[in-house]
C-alpha cells in the first residue's frame, strides 16, 4: 500500500516511530526508534543494532507495525502495517549518520559504540491515518 501524499511528512519530518514487533513466544515488544523514507521504493527504513530485541524480532518476513504521530499536531499520526522485506549491514553506518542529521542537527551519530548496524526494510501493507 502506497503511503497517502499528504502524510508523507511524517515519515519524512524528525518524527519518532514506535515500531511494534512479536516475541519468539508470541508477545508483543514496542520501541521508539529513528526511521527514514524511500518514496521511489515505497519502504519504511529502521537502522538498529544487530543483537538488541527489535533486531532479533525483525527478520525477512516478519510482520511489523509502526505508529509516528506529528511532533506538531498531537492527534495527527499514521499508523503502517507490513513486512520486513530486507535487513542488510550494507551503508547501515552511513546511514545512521543521515538519521543523526535528520533528528539531531549532527552530521556524525555520537552513539556509536563500534556496533554492528543494521538497516531493516519495510513495505507497507496497511494504513491508517488520522488528522
Amino acid at each position: 500500500m502506497i503511503i497517502p501524499e499528504e502524510y508523507e511528512d511524517l515519515l519524512i519530518n524528525p518524527n519518532f516511530a514506535h515500531v511494534a514487533t512479536v516475541n519468539p513466544d508470541g508477545s508483543p515488544q514496542v520501541t521508539p526508534v529513528w526511521i527514514d523514507y524511500d518514496k521511489n521504493r515505497n519502504e519504511v527504513i529502521v537502522n538498529t543494532a544487530l543483537g538488541r530485541k527489535k533486531s532479533r524480532n525483525m527478520k525477512i518476513g516478519s510482520y511489523v507495525a509502526l505508529s509516528i504521530q506529528d511532533q506538531e499536531k498531537s492527534y495527527r499520526y499514521i499508523g503502517i502495517q507490513g513486512d520486513v522485506i530486507e535487513v542488510t549491514e550494507e551503508g547501515a553506518r552511513d546511514h545512521i549518520d543521515k538519521l543523526a542529521m535528520k533528528y539531531l542537527g549532527k552530521s556524525e551519530y555520537p552513539f556509536y559504540s563500534g556496533e554492528t548496524r543494521l538497516l531493516v526494510k519495510i513495505r507497507p501493507k496497511y494504513v491508517h491515518t488520522m488528522g
